[in-house]
């Protein structure tokens, strides 16, 4: 399987990753009827999504997807565009500011660690230099804890066993 393309989330002014999630209410296509098949394959779900986190909540502010069935639909009265001077030419809804009823965890990681690069599916917490876990109800953050430290000690342990067929 290809390293897939992670969904980004912007906060305080940083770009993290998504490297782990436990909850529902992220927003996705199907939430509007449309069901993406996979882009390539780097991104099998048909789609990625770009959130903002503020003192208000978890928002979805950009989504990028392929062709559905039945044509796109609108999200928050928005149409798909594809963005002038994308390489790739997929639809993508840009501007949104949409609360997500996410309620749970979110794990974020930022300063990836090449070295720690996996070559299959997304990419681990352990192989980030900053990771920090956000906890949200009904969109709204309640917490949010820097696990940087803590990671440091699991750094690297997950590509070890990769590399040497060791999965359990």
């Amino acid at each position: 399987m290809t390293s897939q393309i992670p969904d980004t989330f912007l906060y305080k002014g940083q770009k993290y990753e998504l490297v782990g999630l436990n909850g529902e209410g992220l927003v996705t296509p199907q939430d509007y009827g449309m069901q993406p098949p996979m882009l390539h394959t780097a991104c099998y779900r048909g789609f990625y999504s770009t959130y903002e986190i503020t003192d208000e909540g978890l928002f979805l502010t950009k989504m990028v997807i392929g062709q559905v069935e039945g044509g796109h639909k609108p999200i928050q009265g928005i149409m798909p565009q594809i963005p002038a001077g994308d390489r790739h030419g997929y639809p993508t809804y840009q501007g949104l500011k949409l609360l997500t009823p996410f309620t749970g965890t979110i794990r974020l990681g930022r300063d990836f660690i090449q070295d720690l690069y996996v070559h299959m599916g997304y990419q681990k917490g352990s192989a980030f230099e900053t990771l920090l876990d956000f906890s949200f109800e009904t969109g709204k953050m309640v917490s949010v804890q820097n696990i940087s430290a803590e990671n440091e000690t699991k750094r690297g342990a997950f590509k070890e066993r990769f590399e040497t067929g060791e999965f359990v």
